[in-house]
């Protein structure tokens, strides 16, 4: 009996991309998706509410970021985001969202509508409208899952970051606020394409220039102090 010597390779399991879905709410979990539906907040602002109805319900209700505490009790951040998954806005109505007419008055409103754009298009569009924000140092806050306690053993319920953070933490961590993210196409394999510029790093010209003049002049000096003799050589 001969031994089969064909190498055994592990079959790696297929990667469904739920972006493509036609119901847009199976992106968040069957659990959290349950929470969501039975909890009060739900039935009571969201349960019938529209793509112009929600905008109150998110500006009212909404002030800080969250997915669900300690007790699977969910958010209304992560209760709102549910709702515009099952709404399924248009683009153009998406883009409204984001830009409120360019007065950026509602941050809660932006970071909402940056999640939901980074669960729902394509890689090319996430990277191209992420990079807008990377300049925006909003304050946001996020609701801890569990409190930490400080030296004076007092409960912290909140962190702060900032829109440009939440942007980064968008494009790099798998999950976040108890959801799985799609994934996203690398951006250099994008950029090899010709589908997508290089990233551009925002860095202060006028810090680095009075620097670099700084350093000049400060070499220039020693220069003078070396080429300096003294009457007493």
């Amino acid at each position: 009996m001969t031994e089969n010597t064909t190498p055994y390779y592990k079959k790696q399991a297929s990667y469904q991309d739920k972006r493509y879905t036609i119901n847009k709410s199976n992106l968040i979990e069957p659990i959290i998706r349950h929470r969501i539906q039975d909890s009060l907040f739900y039935k009571q602002h969201l349960y019938l509410s529209n793509e112009a109805t929600i905008l109150p319900i998110i500006i009212e209700h909404v002030h800080y970021i969250g997915g669900t505490d300690s007790s699977n009790r969910p958010s209304t951040f992560i209760s709102c985001l549910f709702r515009l998954l099952e709404l399924e806005p248009s683009k153009e109505i998406i883009k409204t969202y984001l830009t409120q007419l360019d007065f950026n008055e509602f941050k809660y409103l932006t970071a909402l509508t940056l999640i939901y754009i980074r669960l729902t298009y394509p890689s090319q569009e996430v990277y191209s409208i992420f990079d807008q924000y990377f300049q925006d140092f909003r304050k946001l806050r996020i609701k801890l899952k569990t409190p930490v306690f400080d030296s004076q053993k007092l409960p912290i319920h909140y962190k702060i970051t900032f829109i440009d953070e939440w942007v980064d933490t968008l494009l790099v961590n798998e999950r976040v606020i108890d959801l799985m993210l799609p994934r996203l196409i690398p951006r250099t394999t994008l950029v090899e394409r010709g589908q997508l510029a290089p990233r551009q790093y925002y860095i202060d010209v006028s810090d680095e220039e009075e620097k670099d003049a700084g350093e000049e002049e400060k070499d220039a000096g020693e220069e003078e102090d070396n080429d300096y003799e003294s009457d007493s050589d």
